[in-house]
């Protein structure tokens, strides 16, 4: 049996959804598509009834995926069992975070772990804190960096820094300090619909019955900085993602006199706790940030 066919058909099937899939996958829908029809082919059995609105999977298909769910739960189990035995200084460890901790904590946290750890592969993958979130739990990821957000039980997540949020602005008339209610009806430029941070900032206007202004949503940190030093709007960072830029004098840095405070979080799954390779990442995150 070709493994790469029965893992795209189980996550179609647990998704109930090929886009869902693909991206999960980390493949095109055609590439994901191609897979679960070569699977069908090979046993000349359909697996999943198609329909334009619709997504079952036949008699056949619940069948496979009984199996193929099983088969992948052992797989997961052997590879945590791997893992324990492992060496701490070899191997490969998974990073999961969102891409403004990628750009300006997890450097540190690397040079730290390369320099106890030479042998050990590091692989950094961004995404919103959801998505990050999936990756971990489906074993695609053997840690998260995110801003906090509703854990399952198996998840163990630890507080590793809690940064206060500043105002960045190109407005030469704004005060040096402020309060929220200041920026009532205010253009701003915030982090995607998905985002952590615009969650909680737009929660923070709703709370305090503060009316928003006109908004532009962007993914890219870089481009909301750009877009913020044009004048188009103002935004919200942790100090250390815009100091650089201020010393720079690319735009202002307003203090909040509000608290406002971004929680970012270490999370990984319960069951991976006996890691070799988990604890020797924690143990540089203690003395980089915990207490």
């Amino acid at each position: 049996m070709n493994f790469t066919r029965l893992k795209a058909f189980y996550s179609v099937a647990r998704y109930k959804s090929f886009t869902l899939a693909a991206r999960e996958m980390n493949v095109s829908q055609s590439t994901l598509s191609l897979h679960v029809q070569q699977l069908e082919r090979q046993y000349d059995i359909p697996l999943i009834k198609r329909g334009k609105n619709s997504f079952n999977l036949t008699e056949e298909g619940k069948l496979a995926f009984t199996y193929a769910k099983k088969i992948f739960s052992l797989a997961d189990e052997l590879n945590i069992k791997l893992e324990e035995k492992g060496s701490p200084s070899s191997g490969i460890i998974r990073i999961g975070c969102a891409p403004s901790i990628a750009q300006y904590i997890v450097p540190k946290i690397v040079l730290s772990l390369k320099e106890k750890n030479p042998g050990l592969e590091l692989q950094i993958n961004t995404d919103i804190a959801r998505e990050i979130l999936k990756k971990v739990l489906n074993y695609e990821c053997h840690v998260g960096m995110i801003g906090r957000i509703a854990y399952p039980d198996n998840i163990i997540y630890k507080q590793i820094l809690k940064p206060r949020f500043h105002f960045i602005s190109s407005d030469p008339k704004m005060n040096d300090q402020i309060r929220l209610t200041e920026l009532a009806n205010y253009p701003l430029v915030l982090p995607e619909r998905w985002s952590v941070t615009r969650e909680y900032i737009v929660n923070e206007f709703h709370r305090r019955n503060i009316p928003l202004g006109d908004c532009i949503h962007c993914e890219n940190v870089s481009a909301i900085k750009q877009m913020v030093h044009l004048g188009l709007g103002g935004s919200f960072f942790p100090y250390y993602a815009i100091e650089e830029d201020v010393k720079e004098g690319k735009y202002r840095n307003i203090e909040i006199l509000d608290d406002l405070f971004l929680n970012i979080d270490l999370i990984y799954l319960a069951k991976r706790r006996k890691s070799n390779t988990l604890k020797s990442f924690i143990s540089t995150l203690k003395n980089l940030f915990l207490p």
